[in-house]
């Protein structure tokens, strides 16, 4: 009996034995496994510092569309509007006032090549600053990426621009015209009326009136007779409201531009229908409709209509 005691001993401590060695090595090529990993692991982080993704990286703190050193810009068809042609195409007006956004637009500087080679001249800019012009943000934007042919607002024209708002497309309207042009921007609200009025601090060839385009009357003695008349006022009666202001202030000859948005005419009736019955309206108020789009993709429900204005006269109209 003791005898096999002891021998079952024996047999216990060695199985205990050969447990412990597997412990052992198991440990030991997890071990290796785990630095094997973590080599992996730091290869695969360090890797992209040098290599593809890194590159990405560092341009993200580059020039960007500030830079301009990958831009080029082309001037657009419409004189005064340009195409930024880089890695997108963007509309671009030429910056008023350099240095300076309005809305928290995008700003792109180019060399100018008109620059004086020497620096001791600074009578000339070594570059040009444009601010991209956003067609979700302005109608008459989305109007010109829409295949416009004409919108008639070109450099020295004289604009009323009717809804001004706080005078997003207007400081636009207002690059286009440059220095020598106007824009008459009419706005009713007071709230917006006052970043109207901020704009124009620094762009000086805006005249901020805050009143109702309903009745020009109020502000006639403000506003010379003009070349175009833009409207955005989204009212049931804007074609009144156009015509009104067009026998006070628009040439004989001249043109309105008119963002018309279906619902707030009549919210029952299709968006063609609405159109359609504006475009009589105007055809009975001496204008005559030159051009028709639709503001798809920019704005939903929208038309965008270029009429000419031609006065009614006894006897001859000057």
């Amino acid at each position: 009996m003791v005898i096999v005691d002891v021998a079952a001993r024996r047999v216990v401590d060695v199985v205990d034995l050969l447990v412990a060695v597997v412990a052992v090595a198991a440990a030991a090529a997890s071990a290796a496994v785990a630095a094997a990993v973590a080599v992996v692991v730091v290869v695969a982080v360090a890797a992209p510092a040098a290599g593809r993704g890194g590159g990405r990286g560092g341009k993200a703190g580059g020039k960007g569309k500030g830079g301009g050193s990958n831009v080029v810009v082309k001037p657009h068809r419409h004189d005064g509007v340009f195409v930024a042609e880089g890695k997108e195409h963007l509309l671009v007006t030429k910056n008023l006032v350099p240095g300076e956004s309005v809305y928290g637009e995008k700003r792109i500087a180019v060399e100018n090549p008109n620059a004086a080679p020497s620096t001791s001249d600074s009578s000339t800019a070594a570059k040009i600053e444009y601010r991209v012009w956003n067609p979700f943000r302005s109608k008459l934007a989305a109007g010109v990426l829409g295949g416009l042919d004409n919108i008639h607002i070109k450099p020295g024209a004289k604009v009323l621009y009717l809804g001004a708002a706080s005078g997003t497309s207007v400081s636009h309207v207002a690059d286009i015209v440059g220095p020598e042009g106007i824009v008459y921007a009419v706005e009713f609200s007071h709230r917006s009326g006052r970043d109207l009025i901020n704009m124009a601090k620094k762009r000086t060839n805006v005249i901020p009136i805050i009143e109702d385009a309903r009745h020009p009357a109020k502000y006639r003695m403000l506003v010379g007779t003009v070349d175009v008349i833009f409207a955005d006022v989204a009212q049931p009666d804007q074609a009144r409201i156009v015509a009104f202001n067009a026998e006070y202030f628009l040439k004989n000859g001249g043109f309105v531009v008119i963002s018309i948005k279906a619902s707030c005419i009549d919210s029952t009736a299709q968006p063609e229908a609405v159109f359609a019955e504006e475009v009589n309206k105007l055809k009975k108020s001496s204008f005559r409709p030159r051009e028709q789009l639709t503001l798809e993709p920019y704005e939903r429900d929208h038309a965008m209509l270029v009429a000419e204005y031609r006065r009614v006269c006894l006897f001859m109209c000057i």
